[in-house]
């Protein structure tokens, strides 16, 4: 994910919420008991229990990440209060942000470290002004209040990670996590009242309670990440079969990373849903599989195929739908990767639909495959430039093509500056 420029506004942003944090982190520790023993045990207990809920995320398929953290979080807020859960969410988040120190810039993992700091401190702070109950949990009188806190620290972490894709970031990546975030509103309110119950084990029971509690979520959570890990290993099985299948062929090689790239970058600008383009980016890889079963000599062939031969070749977005309909998490895909050759005046294959029966997905992935096509050499011509070949789709626009995605790649390649005059 490419950064914009970093602007002044930015920076001011920054300094803005590294301000704030601090302000927060001052009044915590200076009212912490450091001669209360068991207040020091709790922090390590707790602190320690937040640093594997962070640590022991399961990434989904739109790599977003779920933790238990927010659970822990307002699980110490209801026991302790704000300003203990602030020293515990500061010292966590830091000892998480250590993994990334190598792969992300310095002034991104300070960032998440204030974000984290203020939607812990903000909302505890305004559950207690509004007389919420600290350590004697009474759930029948707080209820309200800490749905309030829930909702509040989910609005924070939207605000202030939303404003800072869109000072880093294209518009259309604020767009994806504005829908990523949407979908996690159930989310956010089961771990909150998750950590309700977190709390009111532990005031009742003690921390031995608390972890009897959460073994049987750790096993889910295992299941879970099985079920993610082996979903993944099914689709880098399928990608290898393609990217062998394209192997055979130097004018093909990486074909499908680049149509996949292109017809993200196309639906991310048409703003589309998180879930379309996750399907999206699954069918362009696997675009081209049905053609595991055409001979190569057909596939290499560098003169003009027979009838007999592109009647083949027309087989291949069928074949492909066969092989990834079965799967669960492709049938979506299936279709796209089925209707890829379709055009809008309805000359396409393998059942000449027209208009608005083509799927979108399969619309995108149609303009992205051509024009991968054109600006690469095959066998029978050379490679046109980004100009050129984005002349040969125009002229076709409302015609083989859907008007709004010719447009949206236009503003795509604008971007990458691949067309230095527009027509």
């Amino acid at each position: 994910m490419g950064d914009k420029k970093v602007s002044k506004f930015f920076w001011i942003y920054f300094l803005i919420l590294v301000a704030i944090a601090l302000y927060f982190l001052y009044i915590s520790i200076i009212t912490f008991p450091l001669h209360d023993i068991s207040k020091l045990s709790s922090l390590v207990i707790f602190t320690t229990m937040l640093i594997l809920g962070e640590l022991l995320s399961v990434t989904l398929p739109n790599q977003t990440e779920i933790t238990v953290g927010f659970a822990i979080n307002t699980a110490t807020i209801l026991i302790f209060g704000f300003k203990f859960s602030t020293i515990i969410a500061f010292i966590a988040v830091t000892a998480t942000e250590l993994k990334r120190i190598k792969i992300m810039p310095l002034y991104k993992s300070i960032l998440n470290i204030c974000i984290f700091v203020i939607m812990v401190s903000v909302s505890g702070f305004i559950y207690e002004k509004l007389g919420g109950s600290i350590g004697n949990i009474n759930i029948y009188s707080d209820f309200l209040k800490i749905l309030l806190m829930i909702a509040i620290y989910f609005f924070i972490n939207v605000g202030l990670i939303l404003t800072v894709v869109y000072l880093l970031y294209s518009k259309s990546m604020f767009f994806n996590f504005l829908n990523i975030f949407i979908k996690l509103i159930p989310n956010y309110f089961s771990l909150g009242f998750l950590g309700v119950l977190l709390a009111i084990i532990y005031v009742n029971v003690g921390i031995l309670g608390v972890i009897l509690f959460l073994i049987p979520l750790l096993v889910a959570r295992h299941s879970f990440k099985l079920y993610m890990d082996m979903r993944k290993t099914y689709l880098d099985t399928i990608k290898a079969l393609a990217n062998a299948l394209e192997a055979k062929d130097p004018y093909t090689r990486g074909h499908s990373e680049r149509v996949a790239k292109l017809a993200v970058a196309i639906a991310e600008d048409l703003n589309l849903s998180q879930d379309l383009i996750q399907n999206l980016n699954y069918a362009a890889i696997l675009h081209d599989i049905g053609k595991i079963g055409i001979p190569e000599i057909i596939l290499n062939k560098p003169g003009k195929l027979s009838d007999e031969e592109f009647a083949k070749i027309k087989e291949h977005p069928v074949k492909g739908a066969s092989i990834t309909n079965n799967v669960d998490f492709l049938s979506q895909a299936s279709l796209f990767i089925l209707h890829h050759h379709e055009r809008l005046n309805g000359s396409g294959y393998p059942k000449g639909l027209k208009g608005a029966e083509i799927p979108l997905g399969a619309a995108i992935i149609a303009v992205a495959d051509v024009y991968d096509a054109l600006t690469t050499d095959r066998p029978y011509r050379n490679a046109l430039s980004p100009q050129e070949a984005f002349k040969e789709i125009e002229i076709n626009k409302g015609v083989l093509f859907k008007e709004e995605v010719v447009d949206a790649l236009k503003r795509v390649l604008e971007k990458r500056e691949e067309l230095k005059e527009c027509v």
